[in-house]
């Protein structure tokens, strides 16, 4: 299998040049990221008896411009107890265009309030053993709904090509992601998350479901500088982790979360 973990910076410089450009304030139309930091202690992996203890940390950023949205994040993860010790990076990266922003056009409808194209890709190295890694292409159609309360709720419908580690042909995969706020007592929540639901690849790779939901509170709106500094919790659900059947997560994760 070629060895693609050079490219890594170059991915990584590419997305982080593009963020930093400026843009006239009628193309960047809004934009939202974080700095993650996430703590489990009873992960899963292959060949492995033991529940491993890890941190993440995860960057994310999405802007919406003039034609629709961009999104990515990157996972860099830490190994502390439960196998060797090891880093592994994990990006995805999508874009989405907006068909009523194309076409100028109103085609919202009862709960539906937007049709897109989505392209995007999936990028994964272990970084103490370079010849190991994932790259995965997807395409498809997005759909964004109109929902009571909701600061939003998309469902991604991709296809999805897998190249890396071994090109293991197309299969498809369903996302739903949502936000959720609301308040308790004045203080400010969240519900937000996501899920992956991943049809078989092959012979190689099972189905798979993967959901992230995080609940979080604004715990800088206790002292007037909220929308920034949130404290929660990430439960992971992964059945049939990395496609492999009858290895499964079930995890909460402690979340701390700067939002700048």
């Amino acid at each position: 299998m070629p060895d693609h973990s050079h490219f890594y910076p170059f991915y990584l410089g590419i997305i982080t040049a593009t963020l930093a450009q400026p843009c006239p304030a009628d193309f960047m139309q809004w934009h939202n990221s974080e700095i993650q930091y996430l703590h489990g202690g009873n992960y899963q992996e292959p060949f492995n008896p033991n529940d491993v203890s890890q941190s993440i940390i995860t960057i994310t950023n999405a802007h919406g411009w003039t034609y629709g949205r961009n999104f990515f994040f990157m996972d860099a993860l830490f190994t502390e107890s439960g196998q060797p010790s090891q880093t592994n990076l994990y990006g995805e990266a999508y874009s989405t265009l907006s068909l009523s922003k194309i076409s100028g056009l109103n085609l919202s409808y009862g709960i539906f309030k937007d049709f897109g194209a989505t392209g995007g890709i999936n990028l994964g190295e272990n970084m103490d053993s370079p010849q190991s890694g994932t790259r995965a292409w997807l395409y498809g159609i997005t759909l964004d709904f109109d929902l009571p309360g909701f600061d939003y709720f998309n469902v991604d419908f991709l296809r999805m090509r897998v190249t890396e580690p071994a090109d293991i042909g197309t299969s498809w995969q369903i996302t739903p992601t949502w936000k959720l706020p609301f308040e308790i007592a004045g203080s400010k929540w969240s519900f937000e998350g996501f899920a992956d639901f991943i049809g078989k690849k092959g012979d190689r790779a099972d189905r798979q479901a993967l959901a992230q939901p995080q609940l979080r509170l604004d715990i800088g709106d206790l002292w007037g500088n909220g929308n920034h500094l949130y404290l929660g919790i990430e439960y992971q659900y992964w059945h049939n982790k990395y496609g492999i059947k009858g290895l499964h997560d079930n995890v909460p994760q402690a979340l701390l979360l700067w939002k700048f």
